[in-house]
């Protein structure tokens, strides 16, 4: 393990590799291995930028039959002089957004970025994480993994599923001809004042937020809509009737809209797989990790 002190003014530091590995709590009811990846340290006196990165990385039967990491939520985070690391809402907003959201990858091993307030100037080592990970591991029997057939048949119309509907997410493919519908119909919803207003301002807030992405669409683009205030949908994949994937060449999402682009034109009878974070999908584990080395 090679750590390196860098000055704080020197932004971005560079990345340091640990091999710190963490055992499950004794009481723990699933096995899980926390291993402690590159580290970015940023210890300066100002408000900004002062943070402590670490990539965590999960191993062990939980973490085998999990497709991806949700969650980590911090319960304890304290250096070795005394210093709470855990992120605070009210004085560190960025590290506490971004400390507690996880992410995971569908292939290799599971990992994410946990991102902790800055240790003391003087720590060497955080001497404690403790927490619990969220791992994600979605099947058919616990609604985690939805299909919906023939969705570009359906273009501009809520995708309907009682799973969707019982977590108030809403999926909406849409084509240039039925986005042009939808902004039409939404401009001219009936009303007087203040409703008629509202529904103008809804169609032209639709219109600006999603005019452009369709100037740029081919017929080889997939777009779809998502309306997910719990932050549910993991991923989208479209697949051919047979239920395998289509080749796609890039994908990005803005404002709930998911754009993937393929090599050719998706086939009319194109699935959609959906991974949905029910309740049922989702498996709690706690972990402990003790004595992280710091640069």
């Amino acid at each position: 393990m090679k750590i390196k002190l860098i000055p704080a003014a020197l932004l971005p530091l560079l990345a340091l590799t640990s091999a710190v590995w963490a055992q499950p709590p004794a009481n723990s009811p699933t096995p899980v291995n926390v291993s402690v990846g590159d580290i970015t340290d940023t210890r300066t006196t100002g408000m900004f930028n002062s943070e402590c990165k670490l990539t965590l990385k999960f191993t062990g039967d939980a973490a085998a039959d999990a497709m991806s990491v949700r969650q980590v939520r911090v319960k304890q985070a304290v250096d070795d002089l005394g210093r709470d690391l855990v992120p605070k809402k009210d004085a560190d907003s960025l590290s506490a957004s971004m400390g507690f959201s996880g992410s995971g990858s569908r292939s290799g091993a599971l990992s994410t970025e946990l991102v902790l307030r800055n240790p003391s100037r003087h720590s060497a080592v955080i001497k404690l994480i403790e927490g619990e990970v969220e791992f994600f591991s979605p099947t058919a029997a616990n609604g985690g993994s939805l299909v919906i057939k023939d969705i570009l048949k359906h273009p501009a119309e809520p995708v309907a599923n009682d799973t969707l509907k019982k977590y108030g997410v809403e999926l909406t493919y849409l084509t240039k001809e039925s986005y042009e519908a939808k902004k039409k119909q939404m401009q001219a919803q009936p009303g007087n004042g203040a409703d008629a207003a509202m529904s103008q301002g809804l169609g032209d807030m639709f219109s600006s937020m999603f005019s452009g992405m369709m100037s740029s669409s081919s017929a080889n683009t997939a777009l779809l809509y998502v309306k997910d205030p719990g932050k549910r949908v993991i991923d989208v994949e479209y697949q051919d009737a047979g239920g395998q994937p289509l080749k796609r060449r890039n994908s990005w999402s803005s404002n709930g809209m998911r754009s993937q682009d393929f090599a050719q034109p998706p086939p009319a009878d194109t699935q959609l797989l959906v991974y949905l974070a029910t309740p049922d999908a989702i498996q709690t584990v706690p972990f402990k990790i003790e004595n992280v080395p710091l640069p």
